[in-house]
């Protein structure tokens, strides 16, 4: 993948020099509370996650600021056929600026045309709404509840709710955006 550039950031692979940061952020409790990363803290798991998965992968990207580039967060794609389900996070003071948003709208239309997705998943739990809110900027679709799940390390019950683009709605939005 090349770099990919927005209004306020620069959208790369991950590199090496990434590890401390990336690790930094997978590292912060509240940021990785309802993602698939609630596990990594040990510096095995990390240093073990960070060459398999984020390293050299077409499907994870770093997000970094262009005024400090400095890595604020990541976005990626876990492929399922030609759907893929959405993974992002960003550290706790890149929050609340927009920017996964900002990430979201360019990285969609990646999936489609350049990894050619017919479909791509998100979800969250809801008692992050707005991290369901941020789904709808990018252009999802609300699935509802997916299913009620207690937390293996909390007992915290989560419900998970469930957002959807289809290629065939990214490009009508497209279209109709592009006419007006």
């Amino acid at each position: 993948m090349r770099q990919i550039t927005t209004e306020r950031l620069l959208i790369r692979p991950i590199q090496i020099e990434d590890f401390n940061d990336l690790q930094a952020i997978l590292y912060d409790p509240l940021v990785v509370r309802y993602t698939r990363y609630r596990n990594v803290q040990a510096e095995n798991n990390f240093a073990e996650l960070f060459n398999s998965h984020f390293l050299g992968s077409i499907y994870s990207f770093g997000i970094e600021t262009k005024d400090t580039h400095q890595l604020i967060g990541f976005y990626e794609f876990h492929p399922e056929g030609y759907s893929a389900l959405l993974t992002y996070a960003l550290a706790q003071s890149a929050w609340g600026k927009g920017f996964v948003a900002e990430v979201g709208k360019t990285m969609m239309a990646y999936g489609f045309e350049d990894l050619n997705f017919e479909r791509v998943e998100a979800h969250y739990a809801s008692l992050n709404p707005r991290s369901g809110r941020v789904m709808e900027k990018m252009g999802m679709t609300d699935l509802g509840s997916i299913g009620t799940f207690p937390s293996p390390h909390t007992g915290e019950v989560r419900t998970v709710m469930a957002y959807e683009l289809t290629k065939e709605n990214w490009l009508l939005n497209n279209a109709s955006e592009q006419a007006v």
